[in-house]
């Protein structure tokens, strides 16, 4: 009982005392949990942190004056009890001007009810320290703190550290930093943060940058954060910004970024094109220089993943988040919920169906908003300046390929006829003089089959434009990566004298100081001269054939090599397919189920890759719900995250094909965690491009970032990828990277389709099983060829391609050379 003698020794002094009521609760919950709180015993290290805390939190407490001895007795119990951000607030309360000992008792009341966050302490705590700041404001802000999130907080902390702040004026703010929204306080910040940067300012610009909304806030944040930013340059600017549509203030959001540009630079761009109508914009265009010109295509590039995202997401009727609405869905809507979905699409749109959508019935009003949407997709990209449209265009890989060729080419070619009476050359020199997007889009034409819609016949303009794709395409390794996919599109509609001069114009390249970069082009050539002699005129073939005598001939066999040695040595091959849950994603599960079925493949529970532990209740109660048919399946899998496997034998070796369904983030990346550290071989991504991120870039780099997986990890296994959604050569480096260059990978640079990769996932194990260890690439090739034939199959790259070469040659040079850094396997979050 000793250890109770402290607690009976402050009863005593209370006894008589008003503080008697809260010592006798303060001592039950004392001794209904440990003293440093419910829970777990925590550790020596943290009962030595909190009791320093505890002591200096005292030392502070006991000289708030006239304190009796039983007050001083309270708190020496009170304060310990007290969570560490609580004490931390409690010291400030302790030294305010003013303080009583009934100030600290309500504080410490009102501390042990609410929780703050540690943003919420630092946010006190700068309020506390200004100068004018007394007990009373410091015990009214309390709560209002209390209520301050992450972002506010931190405007408010760079608001009161402002010369001339006073507690008068900070008060009201909270609440006005309260009501922002997160893009509004960041930018507030920013504004906050600019040299020169004074009270009476910030009062001025403040109700300017509160009514800024959504990309308009994000611009000023940049705009802010330009080098050299002055008080008065940004004040004006946030007069335009308000101004601006939404899709010209990303646009200008992006611009701002650029390091080169100055206050100056930034406020005419705002003043002299951003806050434009788009029909003067078009105007003011064809005025800027050459190096104007470059950055605000760089910045319309960046930005082009606005653009990008609205296209894509009206191929149909889309969600917040770009999923697909089914049509079963779609059917059990109101007559309202149709109508506010009508009511997102873009005005000019909705003027253009209205009267045909208040007249349908409900039925009928589903595909007058089919109708509406898809006619949405057009006008989107009609709304947009040529420039941007170029800009976009250059991304194809990004875009759909029902976007790229149904809608981006179609208003291009449109303007370009318009423009420069479909003059392909005389646009690119207009429109891009410095040939910075020059390369990507024609790659981008070349990889969606789109090229001779805008390349000319004339063999003159032909290599006045190839001029300018080699100025663009031969800057570094990724752009020449980029080139290399589309390089026999461009053989084949050149003229010969084009073709030569192109070849001609690699040759010199071949001689770069770049040793990596000239590595590749010589790679390139001979790749052609020995698989495809016929695309090569006779003098063409005699030009490479010399540099291959003069620097040496690469063994490219020795990339044609696979790891299915290794892969058989435990007697099993298996694979992880994704699928997301939308309805594109339950046809493709269901008809790669159904081909795996029809070719003798048992259906089974797979253990590995069910996220809940598998019971054997649970067991038999997937094995039950495996019988209600597909569809059926599918949506269990999605509700209950579980995965199934089909299973076969085939020549000696056990193959499993496993199914997951997507459900949220963290489900997907233990997935991936168990699919790297185990020892399958095949992951297979199903479904729109569009979940490619979701599926594979998010949840692996968070894996990687949180050390959850490591490049050893990734690199102690050569892994196969199989990407069923349509993507391109810049989707194609960014896996290879992020899985340390230990992939081969199947992919489509067109449209993916079941067709072909429901029976390549399958044969491929097969060939695999049934041939020797010792096959190359190219015996996968030959074997699979029938799979290919059709027109879907000329956009895929396989194992074993040029670009796979070159890709494993470039990380074969960075790893000797030491120039590989690991930030080549984490890509940038600006990608997506």
């Amino acid at each position: 009982m000793q250890h109770h003698a402290p607690y009976r020794r402050l009863f005593r002094f209370c006894r008589c005392s008003g503080l008697l009521s809260a010592v006798a609760v303060l001592l039950a919950t004392v001794t209904a949990s440990p003293l440093f709180g419910a829970g777990a015993s925590p550790s020596a290290a943290n009962i030595q942190l909190n009791q320093a805390s505890a002591a200096q939190t005292f030392d502070l407490y006991q000289n708030i004056p006239g304190l009796t001895s039983q007050q001083v007795e309270y708190g020496r119990v009170a304060i310990p009890r007290m969570p560490y951000n609580a004490q931390r607030i409690f010291r400030k309360i302790c030294g305010l001007p003013g303080v009583s000992f009934e100030h600290a008792k309500q504080a410490i009341d009102t501390l042990g009810r609410e929780r703050f966050t540690f943003e919420q302490v630092q946010t006190f705590e700068a309020f506390a320290d200004m100068d004018t700041v007394n007990i009373d404001l410091g015990m009214s802000s309390l709560n209002t703190i209390k209520e301050m999130g992450f972002e506010a907080g931190r405007s408010f902390r760079k608001y009161v550290s402002l010369p001339g702040a006073t507690a008068g004026i900070a008060v009201p703010m909270i609440t006005t930093f309260n009501n922002m929204p997160d893009y509004n306080n960041r930018a507030a910040q920013a504004l906050f943060s600019v040299r020169g940067m004074r009270m009476d300012l910030a009062q001025k610009g403040m109700p300017l940058l509160a009514r800024l909304k959504d990309n308009q806030a994000r611009a000023a944040e940049t705009y802010a954060k330009v080098r050299g930013m002055d008080p008065e340059t940004l004040l004006d600017g946030l007069e335009l910004l308000q101004k601006l549509r939404q899709d010209d203030a990303w646009n200008a959001r992006c611009l701002f970024t650029n390091k080169l540009l100055t206050p100056r630079d930034a406020w005419n761009w705002l003043v002299g094109y951003f806050a434009l109508p788009t029909n003067v914009q078009e105007t003011q265009f064809s005025k800027l220089d050459s190096r104007q010109k470059t950055v605000l295509l760089e910045a319309l590039y960046d930005g082009g993943t606005e653009a990008i995202w609205r296209i894509n997401n009206f191929h149909s009727v889309t969600d917040a988040n770009g999923y697909e609405i089914s049509d079963a869905t779609l059917n059990s809507w109101s007559t309202q919920q149709l109508a506010a979905k009508f009511a997102e699409l873009p005005p000019s749109v909705r003027e253009q169906f209205a009267g045909q959508f208040r007249s349908s019935n409900r039925g009928q009003a589903i595909g007058v908003l089919k109708q509406a949407t898809a006619a949405a997709r057009v006008q989107t990209a009609r709304d947009l300046t040529v420039a941007n449209l170029y800009a976009i265009t250059a991304q194809g890989s990004e875009l759909y390929d029902s976007s790229f060729r149904s809608v981006v080419v179609p208003v291009l070619q449109t303007r370009i006829a318009n423009r420069n009476q479909g003059d392909l050359l005389a646009f690119l020199r207009s429109i891009d003089p410095e040939s910075r997007l020059v390369a990507d889009f024609i790659s981008s034409c070349a990889q969606k089959g789109r090229l001779t819609t805008f390349f000319p016949t004339d063999g003159v303009k032909q290599r006045e434009i190839l001029k300018l794709v080699t100025a663009s395409a031969f800057r570094n390794e990724d752009s020449i990566l980029l080139f290399s996919a589309t390089f026999s599109h461009l053989l084949k509609v050149l003229t010969p004298d084009a073709r030569t001069f192109l070849i001609t114009t690699m040759a010199e390249n071949s001689e770069a100081e770049n040793s990596s970069f000239a590595k590749l082009v010589n790679v390139i050539l001979q790749y052609y001269l020995q698989t495809y002699p016929e695309l090569l005129g006779p003098n063409d073939r005699l030009l490479i054939s010399r540099l291959v005598v003069r620097y040496g001939a690469l063994n490219l066999d020795n990339y044609q090599t696979t790891p299915f040695q290794e892969w058989k040595q435990d007697g099993r091959l298996g694979s992880v397919s994704m699928f997301h849950p939308d309805d594109d994603g339950r046809q493709s599960f269901i008809s790669n189920a159904n081909l795996l079925l029809n070719n003798g493949y048992r259906l089974v529970p797979s253990q590995q890759y069910t996220i809940p532990t598998l019971t054997p209740a649970f067991r038999q109660e997937i094995e039950r719900m495996s019988g209600a048919g597909l569809a059926s399946l599918f949506r269990s899998m999605r509700d209950r995250h579980f995965a199934v496997a089909f299973v076969k034998n085939v020549g000696g070796m056990t193959i499993v094909h496993t199914q997951f369904v997507y459900s949220n983030m963290e489900n997907q990346k233990e997935m991936l965690r168990r699919f790297i550290l185990s020892k399958d071989e095949m992951l297979a991504q199903r479904g729109h491009s569009y979940w490619r991120s979701e599926q594979i870039i998010e949840p692996l780099t968070k894996l990687i970032e949180e050390g959850r997986i490591t490049e050893a990890d990734l690199r102690s296994k050569q892994r196969f990828l199989s990407l069923g959604s349509c993507g391109g050569v810049k989707v194609y480096t960014i896996l290879t990277r992020l899985f340390a260059s230990s992939v081969d990978i199947l992919a489509s640079i067109g449209t993916g389709v079941a067709i072909i990769n429901d029976p390549y996932n399958k044969m491929f194990f097969e060939i695999i099983a049934n041939n020797p260890s010792h096959i190359t690439w190219k015996t996968v090739a030959q074997q699979s060829a029938p799979i290919f034939r059709s027109e879907w199959g000329q956009d895929y790259l396989l194992p074993g391609s040029l670009t796979a070469i070159l890709h494993k040659i470039l990380d074969e040079t960075e790893q000797t050379s030491g120039t590989a850094t690991r930030d080549r396997f984490i890509p940038s979050r600006g990608i997506w």
